[in-house]
């Protein structure tokens, strides 16, 4: 029985556990994957890549959706889920490697101590794990490793960078919230015993108005609100105008016209019943969180406004017949630390490779059985 197990790495060399079976790379290292202008990236970084972005997925997402999982259209957007994924994966290494080329323009370098960090953090990462896990996971040039390192750093770097640029000027007007506490009634269906969905009928639905009714009529919100059987939810917002709003303008504009501390009649949309109580005409903490992430935005739509143009006066090109050659048939498993072994008969892929998710810690290196 054979033991394979992958540390995969992720920026900054925070680790994990994977197990992994199959019969190597059979990738090309030195081959060109795509050009960007005058730089070349080789299938080598784009592999490496690759098969760290399997590992998440299938760490995630093979328990529940199975072994074909690659092979499925799971996003119902007519690509494979490999696809996708390969997709994402050339799209970020573009990203990457423009804001590579542009890092002279903004005073961005890796320093030396960062690149030792690097280097160790690759070298630590390859003496966690067997020959085989390695070739398998396309890291046995670690210079793969370094450069995806790298390159995660330079685009954060390059990413707090660009963003001090940006405009971030956001008015108290422009932030302003304020906050009700509501209950939603919903009058469309509910879930039976047996687990049907069951329409409610119009003397139901009567009835659930009613419901609401009383409750807008009661002197304490909240306890007529638990007395019939529902929660009290608070939400904060702009405007009836907000066009983000997840909220039925119906809704909002109810709020809109509560003073604080007063209660809403009841407000029917297509699939509830609503009862507000308006909280705060002016919520502080909400605003100054409402400010922040309105500056976020404006920060990130300035830098993804400057990748695009910057995409847009480049040329990418991709070596199709080499990008095709990377597939994701053999899976990893993340591994616990206190995962225990599987039963042999378990351990058997669907080619008949064996493979075995030992259960030893952190980055130790897993053995040859």
């Amino acid at each position: 029985m054979r033991s394979k197990k992958i540390t995969a790495l992720l920026a900054g060399a925070a680790c994990m556990g994977m197990a992994i079976s199959g019969c190597g790379s059979q990738i090309n290292d030195s081959a060109v994957f795509a050009t960007l202008d005058d730089t070349t990236i080789t299938m080598g970084v784009a592999n490496f890549c690759a098969k760290y972005e399997q590992a998440m997925y299938d760490s995630y997402y093979l328990a529940y959706f199975g072994e074909d999982m690659w092979n499925n259209d799971l996003y119902g957007n007519g690509n494979t889920m490999s696809q996708d994924v390969k997709n994402n994966v050339a799209e970020e290494l573009q990203t990457m490697y423009l804001l590579k080329a542009h890092m002279e323009e903004y005073g961005v370098s890796v320093s030396e101590d960062e690149e030792a960090a690097i280097a160790k953090a690759a070298d630590d990462f390859i003496a966690a794990n067997s020959s085989e896990a390695i070739r398998q996971v396309g890291a046995q040039n670690k210079e793969n490793v370094i450069e995806m390192l790298r390159l995660h750093t330079i685009q954060e770097k390059m990413h707090d960078r660009i963003i001090q640029d940006a405009d971030t000027n956001v008015t108290d007007e422009e932030a302003a919230q304020r906050t009700f506490s509501y209950v939603s009634i919903n009058t469309n269906s509910y879930t039976d015993e047996e687990s049907n969905t069951v329409e409610y009928t119009d003397e139901e639905k009567e009835g659930l108005k009613q419901t609401a009714e009383t409750i807008a009529a009661a002197e304490d919100f909240d306890t007529a609100v638990t007395d019939a059987g529902y929660t009290v939810s608070t939400a904060s917002y702009g405007s009836a105008e907000d066009e983000d709003a997840s909220f039925d303008k119906a809704v909002l504009e109810a709020a809109d016209a509560l003073k604080e501390g007063e209660i809403s009649s009841v407000i029917e949309t297509e699939s509830a019943c609503y009862v507000l109580r308006l909280d705060s005409e002016h919520d502080e903490e909400a605003s100054a969180s409402k400010k922040e992430e309105l500056i976020s935005e404006k920060e990130e739509n300035y830098y993804d406004d400057i990748l695009s143009g910057w995409k847009e006066a480049s040329t990418w090109t991709i070596n199709e017949s080499e990008w095709a050659k990377v597939t994701f048939e053999d899976h990893f498993a993340q591994i616990q630390e206190d995962e225990t072994e599987l039963p042999e008969e378990e351990l058997t892929d669907s080619e008949g490779t064996e493979e075995i998710a030992d259960s030893t810690e952190g980055t130790e290196s897993a053995e040859t059985e």
